[in-house]
């Protein structure tokens, strides 16, 4: 008995065996199909070998840069494999991180059998249209060369660094319990918060129910304060949050009313007792 092979071949034994080892120190034919023979002509099996490498280097990038990524667009991711074989025999999955931790599976694909054993590149794409909720997430890929059962397991696996990514989106606000009614009494302090998320950060624009607001209102960013609100005071107070993407709009109605009577005849009993305190 003896081995045919590129590599590792050996002519028959001098003597009777059953069985006869094939051994090679290191493997560079990607296509060795060792053959057993004998005097009576070749065994009937061949035996089937898988030589694989893994990759030189695994990648992920934009197919074209954006610049910046918006919400709602179309983009197209791409994974690099460089030099692998057998490719038929790789999985490629892209995954997404985000800000909490929270890890997804976007897609996993394969190329099909094409029966190449020789080392190649490989390319990936993935479509990918992000969400705000995507801001400040990170994209990888990873390569998995499956070779079966017989193969190392786990299945060895190379991941390529992190990609991370931002996106800019139109403001949009935030205020508790949202966009209502209000009520203050006369000579009250009306206090208005209209907090909007977006990115770039938004400012912020009030529009008051008069033509100018009042000399006791002072704003801050998203915040209106008016002191000592009268009934004029009353009406709709509009917030714009904008930013170079759009903008988002909430309006408040306001109503003042006067003082009730309670506290009307509590003013007028506290004059009389300083009239009556000054009398004496």
């Amino acid at each position: 008995m003896g081995w045919e092979a590129t590599e590792g071949g050996t002519g028959l034994t001098d003597k009777e065996v059953k069985f006869l080892h094939w051994s090679v120190d290191s493997v560079t034919d990607w296509n060795n199909n060792p053959t057993c023979f004998t005097e009576a002509g070749q065994c009937q099996k061949q035996l089937d070998i898988t030589v694989y490498k893994l990759p030189d280097s695994v990648s992920i990038s934009y197919r074209k840069y954006p610049d910046p990524m918006v919400e709602k667009h179309h983009y197209q991711l791409q994974c690099l494999v460089q030099n692998i074989a057998p490719i038929e025999r790789l999985r490629v999955t892209f995954y997404k991180v985000n800000t909490t931790g929270e890890q997804t599976e976007l897609d996993t694909q394969q190329k099909s059998k094409d029966n190449i054993k020789t080392p190649e590149n490989g390319a990936y794409t993935l479509d990918f249209t992000p969400s705000r909720d995507d801001d400040g997430a990170q994209l990888w890929c990873s390569a998995m060369l499956n070779l079966g059962p017989e193969g190392p397991q786990p299945p060895p696996v190379m991941e390529s660094d992190r990609l991370n990514i931002s996106v800019l989106y139109k403001p949009q606000i935030t205020m508790s319990p949202g966009c209502f009614s209000k009520n203050i009494t006369e000579g009250d302090t009306l206090s208005l918060n209209c907090s909007a998320k977006g990115n770039p950060a938004p400012s912020y624009d009030w529009l008051h129910p008069q033509s100018a607001p009042a000399p006791n209102t002072t704003e801050e960013r998203s915040v209106v304060t008016i002191t000592n609100m009268a009934k004029s005071h009353s009406g709709e107070y509009t917030c714009i949050a904008r930013n170079p993407l759009g903008n988002s709009t909430c309006t408040v109605n306001v109503e003042v009313t006067g003082a009730s009577c309670q506290a009307a005849g509590s003013a007028m009993v506290a004059v009389l007792l300083l009239q009556l305190i000054h009398w004496l």
